[in-house]
């Protein structure tokens, strides 16, 4: 039995998770093609006793659809740098003993900072990170420590640890002309342009072409007349177009600030879903694809299948055959091609 204050971590823990899952919004496509997991998670006592089967639904159908509403990123850093030792520590992971060397490092750049008061405060604790007593230990209630009351002072580092030194620029700036009573004319705000191509595009979804970018129905000539109208003549002209979004073609740029339809992303790869020989890592890859289109619009290169968040826990190579590789691209490429191409 778990000694009294690894319980109390152990009901903290799951608090944090349940109130997580419960939060979930069930009209998202995310959570309803999981929607079998995550009433699976509803109710307190699914956390009584967990399997390994039940731990692995967690990680890999759960875990991916809750948000941290933190902007902290150091903090962020630190979060996963403690929980990726603790987890070394209680699977006995060789990694354990030399992973220690980045969290000392991080401890000593805080001693260095000791000037500010927040630092000060927990001095004692950023020194006691630096024995050998306290990774002999290898508590985990003691990591959990360092973890709550040192997150918050990492942003005090730069990043990586290093000290950007600073640049000092001597310009001589000579004049060459003088002009008194002429009106100068306004400098060209970059900003004004792009923020008036957003406004419109989110106050005016209703418009035909827009309405076929975000339900992943090719344009017409006279649709993409329209928006070449648009973003030329009305919102501004052809420099100011190439100038804030250089050579992206219309339909990728309104498709990536009006969204793609979940509804349009689930549809498009439907057929491939319902493939009766998928297994479920792969029906796993196949909703990953999806919700990663759904929040950018489209893949911008198909490579992208090879990369995070994909590589893991199998890659795109080895889930699928050839036959099936070919097919999930070809839907990939169809989907962006939709943005461009003129039916």
């Amino acid at each position: 039995m778990l000694p009294t204050s690894y319980q109390h971590w152990r009901q903290e823990l799951v608090k944090t998770v349940l109130d997580q899952v419960q939060s979930l919004n069930p009209e998202l496509i995310a959570v309803s093609l999981r929607r079998r997991f995550v009433e699976q998670f509803r109710p307190a006592s699914a956390f009584i006793c967990l399997s390994e089967q039940d731990q692995g639904a967690l990680v890999h159908e759960i875990a991916s659809l809750d948000f941290m509403a933190d902007t902290d990123e150091p903090a962020k850093r630190f979060d996963n740098l403690i929980y990726g030792l603790m987890l070394s520590q209680i699977e006995a992971l060789p990694a354990y003993h030399t992973a220690k060397r980045q969290p000392c490092g991080l401890m000593n750049e805080l001693e260095q900072k000791i000037t500010i008061p927040q630092i000060k405060a927990r001095l004692p604790l950023i020194q006691t990170v630096t024995t050998d007593e306290f990774w002999t230990a290898g508590d985990l209630l003691a990591f959990e420590k360092v973890r709550q009351e040192l997150r918050e002072l990492i942003k005090f580092i730069i990043e990586n640890g290093q000290e950007k030194s600073a640049v000092i620029t001597n310009l001589y700036d000579p004049i060459i002309n003088r002009n008194e009573g002429v009106v100068m004319e306004a400098a060209y705000d970059y900003g004004d342009y792009k923020m008036k191509v957003n406004r419109y595009v989110n106050d005016h979804q209703d418009t035909l072409a827009i309405q076929k970018l975000r339900k992943n129905i090719p344009l017409t000539q006279t649709d993409y007349q329209v928006l070449e109208h648009i973003l030329t003549i009305e919102l501004g002209s052809k420099a100011d177009y190439q100038r804030e979004f250089g050579e992206t073609p219309f339909g990728l740029l309104i498709r990536k600030i009006a969204k793609l339809e979940p509804q349009a992303a689930m549809a498009a790869f439907s057929d491939f879903i319902d493939d009766q020989t998928l297994n479920q890592s792969q029906i796993v890859f196949v909703r990953k694809v999806i919700d990663y289109v759904v929040q950018n619009s489209y893949i911008e290169n198909v490579t992208e299948l090879m990369k995070p968040p994909f590589d893991k826990p199998q890659s795109f190579g080895k889930l699928f055959d050839l036959t099936k590789q070919q097919r999930l691209v070809e839907i990939v490429k169809a989907v962006k091609e939709n943005a461009v191409r003129i039916g």
